[in-house]
């Protein structure tokens, strides 16, 4: 399986998580217990580290191999999410300002439309990077009060099992991603 099975997956599963959050679900805060968002902001964090190794481990793997810089392409597309992944995760445990995060979503989300051509011949690949454009959209709206966050939930539910968990699936299963 390449490399970026185990991004899919540890990020899909912070998703998961987060869309979980804002959709309220486990997300209530107990008399004297610690915050839900706190393990939240753990695993998220987990998956930007994680996010930011598989990178390095990719532009390594990949570009060190042959001439060309798929690996450098690909790996610096991991890049971006792994960041913003630890920003979201420290930011949880810490309990900070999350329009920050708002800001950082906006260049998350946007950017990696230069990566259109890289995908060329992948209609599904393509199609994640529209999902994740709406998804960190939606980010940013919620942190400045735009858009409801239960309304993001859902959005990240659908970001969760389509941009990454199905992935790993159709990879772990053998198969190249359409």
């Amino acid at each position: 399986m390449p490399p970026i099975t185990v991004v899919f997956v540890i990020t899909g599963l912070a998703v998961w998580l987060n869309a979980l959050a804002f959709l309220g679900i486990g997300a209530t805060q107990e008399e004297g217990a610690p915050s839900p968002l706190v393990t939240v902001g753990w695993v998220t964090l987990a998956a930007g580290v994680v996010d930011l190794l598989n990178a390095l481990w990719i532009i390594q793997k990949l570009f060190g191999g042959d001439a060309s810089d798929v690996g450098v392409r690909l790996g610096g597309l991991v890049t971006f999410y792994g960041v913003f992944f630890v920003a979201l995760g420290a930011s949880l445990i810490k309990g900070l300002d999350l329009k920050p995060i708002g800001n950082l979503a906006v260049g998350v989300g946007l950017v990696p439309l230069a990566w259109w051509p890289f995908f060329d011949g992948s209609w599904m690949f393509k199609s994640m990077l529209v999902v994740w454009v709406v998804a960190f959209l939606a980010i940013a709206a919620v942190t400045y009060g735009k858009l409801k966050g239960q309304l993001l939930g859902g959005v990240l539910m659908v970001t969760s099992l389509y941009t990454f968990l199905l992935p790993a699936a159709i990879l772990g299963s053998g198969h190249a991603i359409p």
